[in-house]
């Protein structure tokens, strides 16, 4: 059964992570696979202080990678620790059959992060599920009972940790969230304070 191919990005400096679900096979470092993933391309317009996203971030090797993420303040990792793909390749988060969750709220305490920012709604959706200490489970069978609330404050040993859930940071997105709009809002979560 195969592992998540990257352990978790964290530093000294890392106060914030970013959480995905999990890289499709063969990429050299998270969110590394497509133009259309344009998270490099944000972090690197905030780290600049940039009002526009730039383009190709994508591709940036591995140390470039990590140098935005401490320059930011921020570390990496996804929610799916051991997991099955239902078509070899794919990048669909509905193609996933989840096996073992990375512990993220102790990952949060062990290494006194006070963010998880969520780059993908079915990444929050297992991460909600991890906290019932149930089996992993598929997203289809994830019903949601209610929206999913945008931000969610968890205390885990005596720690407050604020989850919040961010815009998509593909190219399309939903109706109205352009990349300027998700900028504003990743640069607001980023540069913030909890």
């Amino acid at each position: 059964m195969p592992t998540h191919p990257f352990p978790p990005q964290i530093t000294l400096a890392t106060r914030k992570l970013l959480v995905g679900s999990l890289p499709p096979e063969g990429v050299s470092f998270y969110f590394s696979n497509s133009p259309n993933t344009r998270l490099w391309d944000i972090l690197i317009a905030i780290r600049n202080g940039q009002d526009t996203v730039g383009y190709g971030g994508y591709k940036l090797d591995k140390s470039e990678k990590i140098e935005i993420l401490d320059s930011l303040g921020l570390g990496i990792s996804d929610i799916i620790f051991k997991y099955e793909r239902e078509v070899p390749n794919s990048t669909k988060d509905q193609h996933i059959i989840p096996k073992e969750y990375n512990d993220l709220l102790k990952l949060a305490v062990d290494n006194d992060i006070d963010e998880l920012l969520f780059v993908y709604k079915g990444a929050y959706r297992w991460f909600l599920h991890s906290l019932s200490n149930e089996e992993p489970v598929r997203l289809r069978q994830l019903k949601e009972k209610s929206p999913v609330e945008q931000v969610k404050e968890i205390t885990w040993q005596n720690k407050r940790v604020r989850c919040v859930l961010l815009p998509s940071p593909l190219s399309h997105g939903r109706k109205g969230e352009t990349l300027s709009y998700k900028l504003d809002i990743y640069r607001k979560h980023i540069k913030g304070k909890p």
